[in-house]
């Protein structure tokens, strides 16, 4: 039988949460338009029902978002302004 699309996307979360949560504030910090406020609430939700640990969630959240602001400033300072208004 089948598992339910929102079944599906729980049992993935279980296991690669935190690095889901990273990954995708990572390239939100790189202006890719990812709806984070979703997924932020559903990992609060998930921190309250006690599924992921508060501490790694706020340490994978903070660390996507130093990684993708990090990144972005590196690409703006190799390629210069130039880059941004092509």
């Amino acid at each position: 039988m089948e598992e339910s699309a929102d079944a599906q996307f729980g049992s993935t979360f279980e296991y690669y949460g935190y690095v889901i949560l990273f990954l995708s504030l990572m390239l939100e910090m790189l202006a890719f338009p990812l709806p984070n406020e979703l997924l932020m609430s559903y990992v609060g939700y998930l921190v309250f029902k006690g599924e992921m640990n508060w501490l790694a969630a706020m340490t994978a959240g903070i660390a996507g978002c130093i990684s993708g602001i990090t990144i972005t400033y590196w690409i703006g300072r190799k390629l210069g302004a130039f880059f941004f208004f092509l």
